[in-house]
């Protein structure tokens, strides 16, 4: 008995590639948008602890070269956060089009998977057509010898 091939499993298994290598780029570019953010809210945090340590010292004397030390820390930490909030919205439109590659790759995809699946019904249907002729003319020639 035949078994049903698929003719363009080639193309599907070249599209299923590209879908896996661009759901890796999406991957790649969302662990490089969660390393800005974090690193965003490190150095936020840093910042925070630089008034908090504003906040410890009100009622003693602060040396000036000391405040001036910490507001060039807190302006450098600004700047920081600045070029990673640049940089993170930057970051988007790529993401943005990787997902929209990715959408596309899925879909190609999935018609090609669907196209398999209707060949494969129809390829068992016609196996199936021909098996009941077979079995029907068997019967008519054991009814013909009786």
């Amino acid at each position: 008995m035949p078994v049903f091939q698929f003719r363009l499993a080639p193309v599907l298994r070249l599209r299923e590639r590209i879908k896996e290598e661009k759901e890796f780029e999406l991957r790649a570019l969302n662990l490089k948008r969660t390393r800005l953010e974090e690193e965003i809210r490190d150095l936020m945090a840093r910042g925070e602890s630089i008034g908090a340590a504003f906040a410890e010292a009100e009622g003693r004397l602060i040396e000036p070269s000391e405040l001036k030390l910490q507001d060039e820390y807190a302006r450098l930490l600004d700047k920081q956060v600045e070029g990673k909030s640049a940089a993170l919205v930057s970051l988007r439109a790529p993401l943005t089009e990787k997902q929209q590659e990715l959408i596309e790759a899925a879909r190609e995809v999935k018609s090609l998977e669907i196209l398999r699946e209707r060949l494969a019904e129809k390829f068992r249907h016609g196996q199936n057509v021909e098996e009941q002729k077979f079995l029907d003319e068997l019967g008519q020639r054991k009814f013909r010898r009786q």
